[in-house]
């Protein structure tokens, strides 16, 4: 490139490749049923809770020294519980992270030392995503692939949340970010559920980094 302005041309040229490499690949560049599939379900949760007063109830598997474990697991603690849904990588299998917590450069750290502790035991590929923006980038792949992916969802109490008002402007409130936030993990769940896949979620205190270490034993 000669200029920085050169990016602007970088860009459509990718994008171009893209769309022709797809068409090759007998596949829509610019579709995302399976990235729509969750928002959907995410949209319902908001209206169970704008109906209902909260969000629906899972049921968890295990609670334990504040950690709520849901999936289908058995297990005498969270650290367990994690180990034995590890224990179903195979080869050719990917270990995906989506964290929905604040990325603060210490809880990105904390999840970047479990994602290379995973690599480093199962030997297969492991990606870290903050939720719920990977939605819009690893989505699709997530509930859209050959379905060799591990999700380890981890959710989290919010040290802080605010109010969404109900109108730009307005005072008055029916949710807050915290609530959206979770009703998108939630859709994505039960998305991923929905695809046959596998996952597991915990649910931390408001101390992220005490609980990741925790689940690390």
């Amino acid at each position: 490139m000669r200029d920085v302005y050169d990016l602007g041309s970088e860009l459509f040229r990718w994008e171009m490749a893209t769309a022709i490499a797809s068409r090759s690949l007998q596949i829509n560049p610019f579709d995302q049923p399976d990235v729509e599939s969750a928002k959907v379900l995410a949209r319902q949760m908001v209206a169970a809770y704008k109906s209902e007063g909260q969000l629906p109830a899972l049921t968890p598997a295990l609670s334990s020294d504040g950690i709520t474990v849901y999936g289908e697991v058995t297990a005498n603690s969270p650290a367990e519980a994690l180990k034995r849904f590890a224990s179903l990588a195979q080869p050719g299998d990917y270990v995906a992270i989506q964290a929905y917590v604040q990325p603060t450069a210490a809880i990105t750290e904390a999840l970047q030392q479990m994602r290379l502790a995973l690599r480093n035991e199962l030997h297969v590929a492991t990606t870290v995503g903050f939720g719920p923006r990977f939605l819009h980038s690893t989505g699709q792949l997530h509930k859209g692939d050959r379905g060799n992916g591990l999700f380890i969802q981890i959710t989290a109490d919010n040290a802080r949340d605010a109010d969404i008002p109900d109108e730009a402007g307005a005072p008055d409130s029916s949710m807050t970010f915290g609530v959206l936030e979770a009703a998108q993990s939630m859709g994505d769940r039960q998305a991923l559920l929905d695809n046959q896949r596998r996952i597991i979620r915990f649910h931390l205190p408001a101390d992220v980094i005490a609980g990741l270490q925790q689940l690390q034993g």
